[in-house]
């Protein structure tokens, strides 16, 4: 079944949406009142007079494609369907579906708040080219009961930059697994970890090797969807990635990834 068969009607996405929005009731967003007319979509509040409509008390201020599109846009971007294919399917423009899978990221309801614990690998990768001076450095540590991550975005590998992480991320008294770089020693004697090391200058990956293939996957989730990514737009992708890693759910449905975003963003007075 594709993408578009499994796309429901105009009128269905926008009652779905609506009820995310309004609930039960269409509610004015300024004075809460529930005297409101409508006008071909549009919504005119008896009270305070002021119009609004679907779309403009969210996040999706703005939005000039069909439901439909929007619906196909959303499903693409959380099956990792690269910007080609999104275009084909939705009918839209590269700048169009480019747009639209920023704004799914950027209102992507997720908040990195878990701890690690138990045995945990830890490493850092580099992203992009130094030459072209888009070069940044991320860390990285994987749960391996869970297999959750947490990503940092960072400018230098110094030893007061990896122990903020650690401290960050890592319970104490965790098994902290990681190669034998300088800036790791002394995690387990002052902070109370437990570390055990690999030495990656002989080839041995064993104990880091599931985050090393965390930094795989990521770079081969860049190259299928983004092509490449500019640095200033680096930690926006590594917090998908680690959502897409953590709370898959976020990625089963339009449905469940709006239910979370559009509750989230919708304030009424």
């Amino acid at each position: 079944m594709t993408i578009l068969d499994q796309c429901p009607s105009e009128a269905n996405i926008r009652a779905f949406v609506r009820k995310l929005v309004f609930g039960t009731h269409v509610r004015c967003p300024w004075c809460s009142t529930r005297k409101i007319a409508n006008y071909s979509g549009r919504f005119h509040c008896k009270k305070c007079r002021r119009k609004f409509s679907l779309t403009s008390v969210s996040w999706l201020s703005g939005m000039k494609l069909s439901w439909s599109q929007f619906w196909v846009l959303l499903r693409c971007w959380q099956q990792r369907h690269g910007l080609p294919v999104a275009m084909e399917i939705a009918g839209v423009s590269k700048p169009t579906a480019r747009r639209w899978y920023r704004k799914f990221q950027y209102h992507l309801p997720y908040t990195q708040d878990q701890s690690l614990s138990g045995e945990v690998e830890v490493d850092e990768a580099f992203v992009g080219r130094r030459r072209h001076g888009n070069q940044r450095i991320l860390f990285g540590a994987l749960e391996r009961s869970t297999g959750k991550i947490a990503l940092e975005v960072t400018n230098n590998r110094a030893q007061g930059t990896t122990d903020r992480f650690i401290l960050t991320h890592i319970q104490k008294e965790t098994t902290v697994f990681t190669d034998c770089f300088s800036s790791y020693q002394g995690i387990d004697t002052f902070f109370g970890y437990r570390h055990e090391t690999c030495n990656h200058s002989q080839y041995i990956f064993g104990p880091t090797n599931r985050i090393e293939a965390v930094w795989s996957a990521f770079k081969r989730w860049i190259r299928r969807s983004w092509q490449q990514v500019r640095a200033y737009m680096l930690e926006h992708f590594v917090r998908e990635f680690e959502a897409r890693n953590n709370v898959p759910e976020l990625f089963e449905s339009p449905e469940s990834y709006l239910t979370k975003s559009l509750s989230c963003s919708i304030s009424f007075t």
